[in-house]
């Protein structure tokens, strides 16, 4: 199986996880885990997308369920964690014998040894946990229950048949004799501890799923549907950024066997947002997540590789352009090695000046546009490079429009067909009144040369 393909740029470029304290990331989003090991096991379903939509669509329909039915669980963080901390214990098992249960529990009372509490506290978490999860799976409905869930039943009905270990969840006292002590430790700790990690790697799972869930219903984030295709395609309505407090919704689409969409805008007028929510969409689908989004239909891809925020690498000694190149390079390199890629680049080549970075897109572009089995995102302030394009059927055209309000630039950040062909970073420049600014220093200057003559 082919692992997706993805890199740190991209990740960095898509806030997948902090970077440093007080950043946002979309981790954080989609994190409400209870427990240690569920935020976990979210953190790992993360760092690595699927490419069989046999497991996507798995956790899809799990996630789904959970939304569906409203289902919640009462993980107990403290429970886990004890369990986890008595498991890991490197005490001698204790001995299952009466003799030696009458001593341990005589040479408690006389001098209380902190290893017999944890083995006995870790019993009773374990007991509990283990009805916690008997009742959840008993409350939900079994009609059409997803794999997880049969697998976390079987689990626990197992448990439950066993003659040593099925004891343990059939006491009705909350404490356990002496004698069931050291009974219980040594079936567990000698002979079923992988049975217990088995529950507890599908709590943490559990826990993993029911945050995603609740976020996702909490946002009103849509569940995507993926599927091989070729021609690629992506169809996205309802398209926003988690981030924003009050997004603009946008839909769009890229079918019909074009493969490459030029993006054009003003500053600030919304490219880069949309770059960003696009790669972040085709990220999370392929974690099998729900996604900012009303609906998302989108053909799976291999890898997915961005380049949005590069800069130049001076402990190297690279310069913008260079590291530009050079991200190119990688790009199309890793498009060689999985052959069904999704690419987005953002203000291609803007390191150089206009003249090479107009030749130096249009080649790139034209080349990418060939490249049939991957689909490609390219936004420039170059529109010229757009009326050249224009000659290519596999070329689709989006835009984010933008206009003057007497000297103030107004965007509404609705994307849009075509090319725009607004100009307004002059605009910007003097609605901040930078000239006067620098006018004002200059008048200033010589004011002081003609007081000095």
């Amino acid at each position: 199986m082919i692992k997706f393909g993805t890199d740190r740029q991209t990740i960095h470029d898509l806030n997948i996880f902090p970077e440093s304290k007080g950043v946002r990331s979309i981790f954080d989003i989609y994190n409400s885990t209870t427990t240690k090991g569920g935020r976990e096991k979210l953190e790992q379903m993360m760092r690595i997308p699927l490419t069989n939509a046999d497991d996507i669509n798995a956790r899809l329909s799990s996630l789904k369920f959970i939304c569906d039915n409203e289902i919640y669980c009462a993980l107990d963080k403290d429970y886990l964690d004890f369990i986890e901390y008595y498991l890991n214990q490197n005490t001698p098992v204790l001995r299952d014998n009466l003799f030696d249960s009458l001593v341990a529990r005589i040479s408690y009372l006389i001098k209380p040894e902190n290893e017999y509490y944890i083995i006995q506290r870790g019993l009773e978490y374990i007991k509990n946990h283990l009805l916690i999860l008997s009742d959840f799976l008993n409350d939900i409905s079994t009609v059409d229950r997803p794999d997880f869930f049969n697998r976390l039943s079987e689990e626990i009905e197992s448990i439950k048949s066993e003659p040593e270990l099925g004891q343990l969840m059939k006491q009705d006292k909350d404490s356990f004799t002496f004698r069931q002590i050291n009974y219980f430790d040594f079936i567990i700790r000698k002979k079923s501890k992988e049975t217990i990690r088995r529950v507890l790697r599908l709590s943490y799972e559990l826990d993993a799923y029911l945050s995603v869930a609740y976020v996702s219903k909490k946002r009103n984030f849509g569940f995507p549907e993926l599927a091989k295709a070729s021609p690629v395609y992506l169809k996205i309505n309802g398209l926003f950024h988690p981030f924003l407090t009050s997004p603009i919704k946008n839909d769009f689409n890229i079918l019909d066997g074009k493969n490459l969409c030029f993006v054009s805008g003003a500053n600030m007028a919304g490219k880069s947002t949309f770059l960003k929510t696009v790669g972040l969409c085709v990220y999370l689908a392929h974690l099998g997540f729900p996604v900012p989004a009303d609906e998302m239909k989108v053909s799976m891809f291999n890898g997915l590789y961005s380049t949005i925020n590069i800069s130049d690498d001076i402990n190297r000694g690279f310069s913008h352009y260079y590291s530009e190149v050079r991200r190119v390079k990688e790009i199309a390199l890793m498009i060689k090695e999985k052959k069904n890629v999704m690419v987005i680049f953002d203000e291609l080549f803007r390191g150089t000046n206009v003249k090479d970075a107009f030749d130096a897109t249009l080649m790139v572009a034209k080349g990418f546009s060939e490249i049939k089995n991957s689909l490609f995102f390219i936004s420039t302030h170059i529109v010229e490079v757009g009326r050249e394009l224009e000659k290519l059927n596999s070329v689709d055209f989006k835009c984010f429009e933008s206009y003057l309000r007497g000297a103030k630039a107004v965007y509404n950040y609705k994307l849009a067909n075509g090319i725009s062909t607004e100009r307004l970073g002059l605009t910007i420049l003097r609605s901040e009144k930078v000239m006067e600014i620098i006018d004002e220093i200059v008048a200033k200057q010589k004011n002081a040369l003609s007081l000095q003559e």
